[in-house]
C-alpha cells in the first residue's frame, strides 16, 4: 500500500508541475481531489485495522483551525474585537443598511474557502510522506521521481534558452521570452522548484560518497565495489550540472543566489560528516565546471540582469520594495488575524500604491503575503514550526549513523533552506507545484527526525547501516 501511495504521489507532483506549475484552477482542483482521496484511502484503511495513527503535528492543524475561524460566521462584536479594520467595514455596512450581527474575519470568505481547500491539500501530502517514506530499503521511489522530474525541466529550460524555442509544449509563453523556464510560466517559480530538487540530487552523491570512500578505505571490500560508488557520484555530479546551468538560464537572480549558497552550505554540512578533503575538492571542481560550462554556452544576458542593480535610482525601479511597502500599511489594518487566507490580491488594491496600471496578485515576500492573509498569528503557527523543524533536521543529520537516512536529511535541510532564502523575494509558496513539493520535503524531514530518530533512541543503540 505504502509504495502505491508513494507512487501516485509522485504522478500528482509529476501532472501538477508539467500543468505551468498548478497555476491553472483546473489543475489545482484534480491535485486537491488526488491527495484528498489519498488521505480517505489512508484513513479508511487504518480504520478497517482499528487503528488510527496518522503522523501529524499540532502546528498544522491549529493553523487549519484559524483559516476555518475565518469563514465561520462570528458575533460582529467578537469579529470588532479581533479585527478592528473589520470593525469598520461593518460600521459602514451598517450606516447603509441595517448592521449585520453576524460576519466573518475574512473580508472574502470564497477565496478564504478556496485557500483552505489548498491548505488542507498540502497537509495531506504532507501526512501521506510521513506515513509511507521508509529509509530502510535505503531507496524511495517518491524522491526517484521528484530527481527526474528535475532532470526534464531542466534539460527543457536549457533548450529554452540556447534554442530560442520558447514554448512550453503547444502555448507560446507570453512572458520572460528569453530565459529558461521549462514548464513554468515564471522563470522565478522554476528556479524555486529545481532549488528545491537540487540538493537531493547532491544528497544522493553524497550518499554514494560515504559509500566509495567507506569502500575505499576498507581492506574487506573490492575494488569493483568502490568503482561503481565512484560510477554513481559522477553521474549525480552531472545531474547536478544540468540543474544548475538551468537555474543560471532562468536569469532569476534571487534563484542563483539561492543557489550557490546552498550548495557551498549543504557541502560544508556534509564536510563535517566525511571530514575527506577530497570531497571539498570535488564541489570546487563542479562549481568551476559550472561556471565554464555556462561561460562557454554564454552568460551574458544573465550577468546583465545583475549589472541593473547598481545603476542609479534601481531601488525606485524595482516594484518589490513599494509592494512590500504598502503590505505593511495593509498588515497593520489586519494584524491579529489577517484578512483571510487567499484574499491578498483582492485586498491590496485598496492598499496599492505603485504600479496602479498593473493589478498585483501577491506580494512577492511569503512571509509578508501569509501575514497579511493570516496575520501575525497565522504566520508564526506556519513559518516558527518550519524553522524549528529544519533545526531538528539538522542536529539529526549530524548524529544520525545511518548513511542513506543521513544523505535523504541533507536533501531536506538544503531544500527547506533554499525556498525559505527564496521566499524573502518572491512567492514560490503561492504556487500549487512548488508548495505541495515543499510540503513533501517537509513530511519526510518530519518523518526522520521527529518520529523515527526519536524512537530509535528510546528503543536503544542498533547496528549502523553500510
Amino acid at each position: 500500500m505504502k509504495t502505491r501511495i508513494e507512487v501516485i504521489l509522485g504522478l500528482v507532483i509529476i501532472g501538477t508541475t508539467l500543468a505551468f506549475g498548478g497555476v491553472q484552477v483546473i489543475a489545482a482542483s484534480i491535485m486537491e481531489v488526488v491527495l484528498f482521496a489519498l488521505a480517505f484511502f489512508l484513513l479508511w484503511k487504518q480504520a478497517q485495522r482499528g487503528v488510527i495513527n496518522l503522523p501529524l503535528p499540532i502546528w498544522p492543524v491549529l493553523l487549519v483551525l484559524l483559516v476555518a475561524l475565518q469563514i465561520v460566521p462570528l458575533p460582529s462584536s467578537l469579529v470588532s474585537f479581533l479585527s478592528s479594520t473589520r470593525s469598520v467595514d461593518l460600521k459602514l455596512m451598517g450606516a447603509q443598511a441595517s448592521a449585520p450581527s453576524w460576519a466573518t474575519l475574512s473580508v472574502y470568505p470564497h477565496e478564504t474557502l478556496a485557500g483552505l481547500m489548498r491548505l488542507l491539500a498540502y497537509l495531506s501530502a504532507f501526512v501521506l510522506v510521513a506515513y509511507v517514506f521508509d529509509f530502510r530499503t535505503r531507496k524511495s521511489t517518491l524522491l526517484r521521481l521528484l530527481i527526474l522530474l528535475g532532470c526534464f525541466e531542466a534539460a527543457y529550460g536549457i533548450v529554452q534558452y540556447v534554442t530560442g524555442w520558447q514554448k512550453i509544449f503547444t502555448y507560446t509563453k507570453n512572458f520572460d521570452l528569453e530565459e529558461a523556464t521549462g514548464t513554468f510560466i515564471n522563470r522565478n517559480h522554476f528556479a524555486g522548484f529545481l532549488e528545491m530538487v537540487l540538493p537531493f540530487v547532491l544528497a544522493y552523491a553524497f550518499y554514494y560518497f560515504q559509500t566509495w570512500s567507506r569502500r575505499r578505505y576498507s581492506k574487506e571490500s573490492g575494488q569493483s565495489s568502490g568503482r561503481g560508488s565512484a560510477e554513481q557520484v559522477l553521474f549525480y555530479i552531472f545531474l547536478m550540472v544540468i540543474m544548475v546551468v538551468a537555474v543560471i538560464f532562468s536569469r532569476s537572480r534571487m534563484g542563483i543566489l539561492v543557489t550557490i549558497f546552498t550548495i557551498i552550505a549543504v557541502a560544508l554540512l556534509a564536510q563535517l560528516r566525511v571530514q575527506r578533503k577530497i570531497w571539498m575538492l570535488g564541489i570546487l571542481l563542479f562549481i568551476g565546471v559550472v561556471v565554464g560550462y555556462g561561460l562557454w554556452i554564454g552568460v551574458g544576458p544573465v550577468l546583465a540582469r545583475f549589472e541593473l542593480v547598481g545603476e542609479p535610482g534601481y531601488l525606485r525601479i524595482e516594484g518589490r520594495f513599494a509592494i512590500w511597502k504598502d503590505v505593511l500599511h495593509q498588515i497593520r489594518d489586519f494584524p491579529i488575524v489577517g484578512s483571510g487566507l487567499g484574499t491578498f490580491g483582492l485586498v491590496y488594491r485598496g492598499y496599492q500604491s505603485t504600479l496602479v496600471n498593473l493589478s498585483v496578485d501577491h506580494a512577492h515576500n511569503d512571509y509578508l503575503e501569509f501575514t497579511s492573509d493570516t496575520g501575525v498569528l497565522g504566520a508564526a503557527l506556519l513559518f516558527l514550526p518550519i524553522f524549528y523543524l529544519l533545526a531538528r533536521m539538522i542536529v539529526s543529520f549530524l548524529d544520525d549513523p545511518r548513511s542513506y537516512r543521513r544523505a535523504v536529511t541533507l536533501g531536506c535541510i538544503g531544500s527547506t533552506t533554499a525556498i525559505l532564502l527564496h521566499s524573502v523575494t518572491d512567492f514560490n509558496l503561492q504556487l500549487p507545484a512548488n508548495a505541495l513539493v515543499f510540503a513533501v520535503v517537509l513530511g519526510i524531514g518530519y518523518k526522520i527526525a521527529c518520529i523515527d530518530r526519536p524512537a530509535e533512541s528510546e528503543a536503544g543503540p542498533e547496528a549502523h547501516d553500510p
